[in-house]
């Protein structure tokens, strides 16, 4: 039997898609990790939260919006070589929500063509990667994500 050293130390992320009237919610992150880039929000769940709450809750903190009904839309895992930490990222579909969308120190908050987002300028690789899935109902997914010295490849399963 294998010892718990040989574990990952998992982390788990939340994102969510929030797409309405073919726009789509991304944000242009202020911060590390990943700071210029453009993704959807979200952020790391807190113990205790069920991955819809995580959702719920980093939405209304990086947009003030109250995201309604969030569907789960897949999973991506990523394995860095070198990082001791995997990260394992779910993510969710809404196209509903109330609240008035408002700027965070998280990043700046712009609503783009939900076709052409995946070709904006700085957006990031993984929202790439994810977006075709995303536009064709190809939920849910499993992608995984490994990586070493600037090279990573997505894997669909």
């Amino acid at each position: 039997m294998a010892s718990w050293s040989e574990s990952a130390f998992t982390v788990m992320i939340v994102f969510c898609f929030l797409i309405r009237d073919r726009k789509i919610l991304l944000i242009t992150r202020a911060n590390e990790p990943y700071r210029g880039s453009r993704t959807i929000p979200g952020g790391k769940k807190q113990r205790g939260e069920s991955l819809r709450e995580a959702c719920i809750r980093e939405m209304k903190e990086e947009t003030g919006l109250t995201v309604k009904d969030p569907k789960f839309a897949g999973l991506l895992q990523v394995c860095v070589d070198g990082d001791n930490k995997e990260y394992v990222s779910a993510y969710f579909t809404a196209d509903d929500c109330e609240g008035t969308l408002t700027q965070s120190e998280e990043g700046n908050l712009e609503w783009i063509d939900f076709d052409k987002s995946a070709e904006i300028a700085a957006i990031h690789p993984s929202y790439a990667a994810l977006f075709p899935l995303i536009r064709d109902g190809k939920t849910p997914f499993n992608v995984a994500l490994r990586g070493s010295e600037g090279r990573a490849d997505y894997a669909y399963e």
